[in-house]
């Protein structure tokens, strides 16, 4: 099972952007533990770590990976399959993520 932790970026305008790895397959912002924070990191935690036990049941492993964002406030989780089986947990887990409202925090990947 070979994994990728290659990052292509992705535009989000003019000014920003953020890299994103090529074989990533669900993602979400983390803005700390702040009382403010939009997307708390321990929230962000448990929807991950709920999305990678229902991709280890349907038999995909993962790997966590982490970034940067233009947004100095905000990291950038995400989940990663393995170069070969990417597009079917992609499929698993976007799925997973349009059934899900009770995630308010992971997204699917560009």
């Amino acid at each position: 099972m070979k994994f990728s932790l290659k990052k292509k970026y992705i535009k989000t305008d003019g000014w920003r952007g953020y890299e994103q790895p090529v074989y990533a397959i669900a993602g979400a912002s983390d803005t700390g533990m702040w009382s403010d924070s939009p997307c708390p990191s321990n929230e962000v935690n448990k929807e991950i770590n709920e999305a990678r036990k229902l991709l280890k049941q349907k038999g995909f492993s993962t790997k966590l990976t982490s970034g940067g964002t233009s947004n100095v406030f905000a990291g950038k989780r995400w989940i990663v399959a393995p170069v070969n089986m990417q597009k079917e947990a992609k499929a698993v887990i976007e799925d997973a993520i349009n059934k899900n409202r009770k995630w308010r925090y992971l997204h699917g990947a560009d």
